[in-house]
């Protein structure tokens, strides 16, 4: 008899994992469109019903807060009823309410929208990672699940396009924006109906049958049922074993690591349009051009990483970029020449995105399957709130002091400090068996 891990492992990378992470991949990319074009509509916003900093900045974070309540949500549903059914509702329900953002009529309606279609955000967010990490073979799980990360630069280049579009050349047409975003999602769904539920769900319920039908579809070789040995219960799938014995510290770190990586992130780079025009002393022109030279920054850092986590491990690599990138953004912080801005912008975003690369495998890999999508929206749904913070922190410092550096060493500072946590507290995962 094998574990699924085992049979996993020596089935290898097949085509149909390909598959699965093209389609996790797509997805990806239009979820990084979509929560960026809201920094670009921003301004318009502004200019349109006349809002403070610190109400851009809760409008902001409206689809982030949204999230925080879809990941507890779905990310416990997905442990009880499985992760197929949650990988589908999740994209229909996004792209509803990412479509009905362009019929918003006053900034209260359009929080709302923002806030209902975050819900659908979060369980994406949670259940495409999770349900990833339980079809690679252990072998290839931590590259390939940081390679899903790799789609987000591309979604991010993608917004500024559409943005220029739409807001530039259209004059403006931020309905139509909107409605162009909510499509593929659409897509989406269709696509993700020919994907099965995972093994390791299946075994740990003990539908060895069904497990076995799965797996010889993704090794490419028949596996009989009565090969598949069922896990051990080493939890009960309780909430509350998150928080005691020895997921405990492990949990903590988790959390922690999040709360940096969505408090600097999402502080940043929803802000960065503004960020950038208000860079003192440097004549930068063209914003849309310092923007896609972030989106192709992140490329390599998240090619770097899926190289690290392999070769370093999960957690130095994720400890090491979240530091850089601290360092990075502070230099992108204080920036009082051309050449210094331009290094600043570009290794923020390469350690940033690439740290982001990192935290899928490293989280997929420390919780057991029984609580891994409750675990997993635990860290993303508290990282959410965070993330809540950081642009309505950002807006807050910008109005109290009308210049970009507090609010840009506060996000280098929460980088930092994530790193550190990570790195002396952290357990390693990298070669360590799915429970």
């Amino acid at each position: 008899m094998q574990t699924v891990e085992e049979i996993l492992r020596t089935g290898g990378m097949t085509g149909f994992h390909r598959r699965i992470v093209a389609i996790t991949g797509f997805a990806w990319t239009f979820v990084a469109m979509e929560i960026l074009l809201i920094s670009f509509t921003l301004p318009v916003f502004q200019k349109l019903w006349g809002l403070s900093g610190f109400s851009l900045g809760v409008i902001g974070a409206a689809a982030l807060l949204g999230s925080f309540v879809g990941s507890l949500i779905w990310g416990r549903l997905a442990d009880r009823i499985g992760r197929r059914p949650i990988f589908q509702s999740v994209v229909l329900w996004y792209s509803v309410f990412t479509a009905l953002t362009a019929a918003s009529w006053d900034p209260f309606s359009l929080f709302a929208f923002r806030f209902l279609a975050g819900i659908g955000l979060g369980g994406m967010l949670v259940v495409d990672p999770v349900l990833l990490a339980e079809y690679l073979p252990p072998q290839s799980r931590g590259r390939f699940l940081v390679f899903l990360d790799f789609f987000w630069p591309i979604g991010f280049t993608v917004a500024i396009g559409l943005a220029y579009y739409f807001l530039e050349v259209l004059a403006g047409a931020w309905r139509l924006l909107f409605l162009a975003a909510a499509f593929p999602a659409f897509i989406a769904f269709v696509a993700r109906a020919f994907i099965p539920e995972s093994p390791y769900f299946l075994a740990s319920k003990g539908m060895v049958n069904e497990a076995a039908v799965v797996l010889t579809r993704a090794t490419g070789h028949k596996v009989e049922p009565s090969s598949i040995e069922r896990p051990s219960d080493v939890v009960k799938g309780r909430v509350t074993e998150l928080f005691r014995g020895g997921l405990l510290l492990s949990s903590i770190v988790i959390v922690v690591t999040w709360i940096a990586l969505n408090f600097s992130y999402y502080g940043l780079f929803l802000w960065l349009p503004s960020a950038l025009q208000k860079v003192q002393g440097v004549n930068l022109g063209n914003i849309y051009l310092y923007l896609l030279f972030s989106a192709f920054a992140q490329f390599p850092g998240y090619l770097t990483s899926m190289r690290l986590v392999e070769v370093w491990g999960r957690k130095r690599t994720l400890a090491t970029f979240l530091i850089l990138g601290g360092l990075s953004g502070y230099v992108f912080a204080t920036a009082t020449t051309y050449e210094n801005l331009l290094i600043g912008l570009f290794f923020v975003s390469f350690f940033n995105l690439g740290a982001w690369g990192a935290v899928y495998p490293f989280t997929s890999e420390t919780f057991p399957t029984a609580l891994r999508a409750t675990g997993f929206g635990l860290a993303e749904g508290v990282g959410k709130i965070t993330a809540v913070l950081g642009p309505t922190v950002f807006g807050f410092l910008l109005d109290l002091t009308g210049g970009i550096l507090a609010p840009l060493t506060t996000v280098a500072v929460v980088m930092t400090l994530g790193g550190v946590v990570a790195g002396a507290l952290g357990r390693e995962t990298k070669g360590k068996p799915l429970l």
